[in-house]
């Protein structure tokens, strides 16, 4: 679904559109769908959380207005909900879990001067992040934060892998040079790679 469209939907369901509605409905399930058995593998529990995201976004059609990409909210509401199925049909296990002293004592490698400049640039790379084309974006918080393969994202967004490689390539490309500005601010002692920059986006995200 193009963008422009899946604005001018957006808008009609504030309004109560129960037609528009039904063909955002029918234009993204299966894609959501599809992101939901990636991480529940029930068929049965997927058409649940599909249709509890849906039913929700119906209930708050009113604050959609304020939502800027429709399709990644959808993306990010469907995981969301399914990790939130997972927790609650596998309550004992996670408590078993969480009591390890293992996880319950963990401790960040970080000392607290590195954890300083770690936060300074886990915020400066979400700027970048965020600045990055409204699609390019999307694809590549879907595969970086949502850890889908690329063909599993461009089965979602019904573009052609190719397609994905070639955003997720603009993506890097960007947070490269926005890295390297970083860096020239900072002492030679300092300079931190690509590599070691993504790697600290899952740091400091889990």
């Amino acid at each position: 679904m193009a963008s422009s469209e899946a604005t001018n939907l957006k808008l009609a369901i504030s309004t109560g559109d129960s037609r528009a509605f039904k063909a955002l409905f029918d234009s993204y399930y299966p894609r959501l769908y599809r992101l939901a058995y990636h991480y529940l593998k029930s068929d049965v529990a997927c058409e649940e959380v599909v249709s509890d995201v849906f039913i929700k976004l119906w209930n708050n059609r009113t604050k959609l207005v304020a939502i800027e990409t429709l399709e990644f909210y959808l993306f990010r509401a469907v995981k969301n909900q399914a990790l939130s199925y997972l927790k609650k049909e596998m309550k004992a296990v996670y408590s078993l879990y969480a009591n390890s002293p293992s996880e319950s004592n963990r401790i960040d490698y970080l000392e607290p001067d590195q954890m300083l400049i770690a936060r300074e640039l886990n915020t400066y790379l979400q700027k970048a992040i965020e600045e990055l084309p409204e699609r390019c974006r999307t694809i590549f918080r879907m595969v970086r934060e949502d850890e889908l393969t690329y063909k599993e994202v461009a089965q979602l967004l019904d573009v052609s892998p190719k397609t994905v490689e070639n955003q997720m390539s603009i993506a890097l490309k960007k947070l490269k040079l926005a890295l390297d500005a970083y860096n020239q601010t900072t002492a030679p002692t300092q300079y931190i790679s690509l590599f070691s920059a993504l790697s600290l986006l899952e740091y400091m995200g889990s």
